[in-house]
Formats: C-alpha cells, structure tokens, sequence
C-alpha cells in the first residue's frame, strides 16, 4: 500500500509543481506590457535568429551523441547515423510534448524495432539518467559558484568533481539495485557524456543569449549558470519544456533587466530552441524507415595459441579480433577492452587498428596486456605507449635437473615435504567437492580468488587440464592445474590448506614439470610476477618470488600498451580492479565446458616418489 503511495505521490507532485509555477507565471504575466514585448519580439534582427537557430542545432548535435553512446554502452550494433538522428528526434519531441522519457521511447521504438521493448526502454533511461547526472555535476561545480560570485572556485571543484567521479568509476563500475547488476559508464564514456552536456548546455545558453538585446548588459557567464539552475527548475516540474518553471527562474535569477525585453527574448528562445526542433524531429520520424538491421554476430575468443595463458580467458568476458592476417583474444573489463598476451596467429601490427576501433564502439580503451617484448618493440613503433607490467618464469621440461648448487632450496624442501608423509598424485578422477572446499580455504586466507587474467576454480573448466595434488594420510592437502597446449604447459591455480607442510607446493610443481618432460614440452611457465616496480603494490610478491627462483627459471619481461600515457595509466588500474575484484564467473562456452563428473577413468594410486608421474 505504502508503496503504491509513493508512486502516485511520484506522479502527482511534478504536475503540481508544474501547474503551481505556470499559475504563478499566469500571474505575473498579467503585469506585463504585452504591446511592448510583441515590438522587442519583432525588432530581433534576422542574423540572430540565423545564430540561435545554428547554435540550436550545436546543442541538438551533442543531445544526439548521448544516445550514440548509450548504445555503445549496451552493444546494440546500430550504426552510428540511425543512433543520433533516432536520439535528436525523440528528444526534440518529448521535451515539447512532455514526459520526455514516455515520448523518447515511442520515439526510439518507431525508428529502431528491431532492438525490441526491453533494450528501448534501457536506452531511454540511459539517456535520462546520465543527463540528470552530469546537469546536477555541473549545477553543483559550475553555475553556484559563479552565481555565487566566486567564478575562480570551478578551477577547484571541477577537478575535485572529476577525481571523485572518475575513482567511483573505477572503484565500483557495477550497482546492485533491486537484486540486479547495473553496468555503469565507463570512465571514457562517463567524460564524453559530461563534456557533451557542457556543449549542449553552452549552445542551448549561447542560442538564448544571442536572442537577448544587447543593450540588457548581461554577460555570457552568468546567463550560462542561470540558464543551467532554470534547465534544472523545468526538470524538476517535469511540465512540457519546462515551461513555466524556466520561465520563473529566468526572471528570478537575472534582476534588474527590463522584463518585457527578457519575455520577448524567452518567446523567442522558445520558438528556436523547442518548436523548430519539435517540427524537424516530427518530420523525420514519420517519413525515416525503421532501421531494422540486426547488430553482427561477436567473434568467439580464440581460446589456444602461442601461449597456454590463452585457455584462461574462458572465464572472462572474452571475445575474438579476427583480420585476414592474424586473430587475438580479447577481455573486457570496466573501462578497457585488452589484448591479451599478443596475437594467438599473424602479427600484432594489422590488428592495432581494428583493436582501437572496437574499443571505441564499446566506450572503451584501447589496451595490450602480457605481450613479449617483441609485441612491445612493434607497438612502440606503432606509436603506442609501452611499460613494463610484469615477469614471467619460464623454464625448459627437458633439461631440468634438480641437480646442482641452484636447485639446493628446491631439494631441502621437497625433502621437507616428504619426511612429512607429503605424497603426490595427478589427478584423473579429482575429489571436486574436497578441491572446492580447499579452494575456499585458500581464498579465505588470500582475500579471495583473483580474476580476469587469473585462473579461478570451476570445475566445468579444469576437468580436462592437468591436476596435481598433495596428500597425507590420505586427506588432500593441496593442489595445482594448468593450462597446456601441444608444447607448453602453464601453471594455473595453486591451493593449499592453511598449514599445509613446508615444502607441499614444492613438490607439486615438481611433479607438474616432470608431467611435461614426460610429455614431451619443451615449455614450462610458473605464471608471472608484478614488475618489481609494482610489487610493492601486491601482498605475497615476495614469497612467490622465493617460491618460483627455487625451480631456477628464467624470467621473461612482460608489457602493457595504450594509446597514451593517460589511457596506461587508467588501463593499468583498471586491469588490476578487474583482477583484484572480479565480475562473477560467467557460463563457460560451450567449445571448453568439460563434464566434471564423469567417472570412466581410473584414480590414480598415491606415490611417495614426488616427480614420478603414476598411472
């Protein structure tokens, strides 16, 4: 019931507010000099009309672009044209006849039904949303303090206002709001959104500033910051156009000007900026011919490659980037869309273009991640700027020995391990339920699982991988996977209990190596660290360090790429968001869901010799 009371009350109040204020304007509408304002309307000069129907027309170019973005923000496909005309004229039709929001989707609706009901009205509240927002960002760091006498405070509250938004953005991309999960704007698209509404505002200001009789003495700046405060007055009434609350504003907030030159000014603006639109944006509704072209199908990630890595973007927001000469994996995350650990076929270079291109269409940046220095030479010369990001341990199957001083470490903690009754056996018919329950501990103690570019438990996933685990007295102390391809095997999740004997881990990587000299690879990687530069920024950098130098490997300098050094710098905090605080594990596709369940193949018996593979 209470509920039901709000959502009248919701309703009912803007048409109170609304009809309050017209009354209100009614009223001191009687005082005016209705002869003296129909001769201030006539004596506008033709080249102002020309400017405020050009200036018009700037502000309706950035209106269109809002909702070019918000179909960039769900991935509708629609091409660029059919997004801003459908977008100008919905909004040049609902800000006349009212309940913009209504009009705008029936507007939308007519011009693009292949996009269906659902996906109109998330447009729609979009558009709206994010123009409320950005208004009320600009109100508050823009038109006060310059109505307030202090202009030179923007300097300070509009870079305030852009580090608090843009590290929210960041921070927190997705809300939860009534049990769903809402994507927010990216942080590119977030900027464009707020410099767009500065255009449109400042063009709408400009087209009714021209419109004003230059003998009133007003300067431009605080028309702007009144005109801002009044489009928020109209807003709030919700009244078609704002009429009557605009008004009121306009005359309240600009004092001591001749009130029949500012009404015929307002009638004018009125005209110009609300009618003409109105008719164009009619118009093209009725004669455009619905746009009912279906968005093309995204390229499924290619999951294999040069590099084994490449199977863990199966449980990411994956996609492929295919040309005629090379093809890459590519992750999405909050603000970026990455390039992960260089072209899976063919050469980085033909694929730049199309990478930057995609990310545009999605509100994204441009990012490469993991890629091998020659990857970081050929972007370089693209242009691209490059940094080191992290270090790989790579080491060769076939020659390794734990024989030698560089091996003494790894020896006296296997040893360790053993003394402990530590036995180690890979896995064909795995305990998923004690894994799972091994795997929470684990995150419990690590503040849970990474994500993105790091493996995650999931069982569909790592049925068919190689799976080496640690026990004593028969109970699962530990456990490792990886991902492989035909000639190298990379190291994936490692699990352990806390308390787990000194050594445990030790020993199942050892076991793992020996599996691929076995098996004939000639690659083994230990998974990377941060750039010493960065490790200080991640808890445990040292001790897995330790942990990989005792297996003597070498170590291989991986990069991250962006456009520029702005676009590093947020791809760079971005990625580690997105791998610090990951997006739920999505479904996995089809090509690599494995059954976890399946019980036709033999357990494995125990082995106390720790690098001897059995079964």
């Amino acid at each position: 019931m209470l509920v039901q009371q709000a959502a009248q009350l919701r309703r009912v109040l803007p048409l109170v507010l609304g009809g309050l204020c017209l009354w209100l304007l009614w009223q001191k509408g009687g005082t005016l000099d209705w002869h003296a304002v129909r001769r201030a309307f006539a004596d506008i000069p033709a080249p102002r009309w020309i400017a405020a129907a050009l200036l018009t027309g700037g502000s309706f170019w950035a209106l269109a672009q809002y909702d070019l973005i918000a179909h960039r923000h769900f991935g509708t496909g629609t091409r660029d044209h059919v997004a801003r005309r459908s977008g100008a004229s919905a909004i040049a039709l609902g800000q006349v006849i009212g309940m913009g929001p209504a009009v705008g989707a029936s507007v939308r609706w007519r011009l693009m039904p292949g996009l269906g009901h659902g996906r109109i009205l998330q447009l729609t509240a979009f558009v709206t949303l994010t123009f409320l927002a950005a208004w009320a960002v600009l109100a508050l760091v823009f038109a006060l303090p310059v109505l307030s006498g202090h202009p030179l405070l923007v300097l300070l509250s509009l870079p305030l206002a852009l580090l608090a938004g843009g590290a929210a953005l960041l921070r927190f991309p997705r809300l939860r709001l009534l049990g769903r999960s809402l994507t927010l704007p990216s942080l590119p698209a977030a900027a464009q959104l707020l410099a767009l509404s500065f255009c449109d505002m400042g063009f709408a200001a400009l087209a009714l500033y021209v419109l004003l009789p230059p003998d009133l003495g007003l300067s431009f700046l605080p028309v702007l910051a009144v005109y801002m405060l009044a489009l928020g007055a109209g807003l709030v009434a919700g009244t078609p156009g704002g009429i009557g609350p605009f008004e009121l504003a306009m005359t309240g907030l600009i004092p001591h000007v001749d009130i029949e030159l500012l009404a015929a000014s307002l009638l004018a603006y009125r005209a110009s900026y609300y009618a003409l639109p109105c008719l164009v944006g009619a118009a093209y509704a009725m004669v455009a011919q619905p746009d009912r072209s279906a968005p093309d199908p995204a390229l499924p990630a290619p999951l294999s490659g040069r590099r084994a890595e490449h199977a863990i973007a199966a449980q990411a927001d994956a996609l492929g980037l295919r040309t005629d000469t090379g093809a890459a994996c590519l992750l999405r995350s909050p603000q970026t869309l990455t390039l992960f650990l260089g072209p899976t076929h063919g050469d980085l270079a033909p694929l730049l273009p199309d990478l930057r291109a995609m990310a545009r269409a999605q509100n994204r940046l441009a990012c490469l991640y993991k890629v091998e220095a020659r990857d970081a030479a050929a972007l370089r010369r693209a242009g691209w700027h490059v940094a080191p990001v992290a270090q790989e341990a790579v080491l060769n199957p076939q020659g390794f020995s734990l024989d030698g001083a560089c091996h003494r470490q790894l020896r006296r903690s296997i040893r360790k391990a053993e003394k402990s009754g530590v036995e180690i056996r890979r896995l064909t018919r795995p305990d998923w339920a004690e894994m799972a329950r091994i795997n929470a501990l684990w995150a419990a103690a690590h503040g849970g699982e990474r994500g993105l570019t790091m493996g995650r438990f999931c069982p569909e996933f790592l049925a068919d991988k190689p799976i080496f685990a640690a026990f004593a007295e028969g109970r699962m102390l530990a456990f490792a996977t990886a991902v492989q391809t035909p000639g190298a095997l990379s190291l994936d999740l490692m699990r352990h209990v806390p308390g787990a004997p000194s050594g445990t881990m030790h020993a199942v990587v050892a076991a793992m190596i020996e599996h691929a000299r076995l098996t004939g690879r000639t690659e083994l990687s230990l998974a990377a660290l941060p750039n010493p530069r960065l490790a200080r920024f991640a808890s445990g950098a040292e001790g897995l360090a330790r942990f990989k130098n005792s297996f003597g490997p070498d170590w291989r300098p991986l990069y991250i790429a962006a456009p520029n050094r702005v676009a590093l710098l947020l791809a760079g905090l971005d990625l580690w968001l997105a791998i610090r605080f990951p997006a739920p594990l999505a479904p996995l596709p089809a090509a690599v869901r494995a059954d976890p369940w399946q019980a036709d193949r033999e357990a494995t018996a125990p082995s106390r010799a720790p690098l001897r593979e059995t079964g």
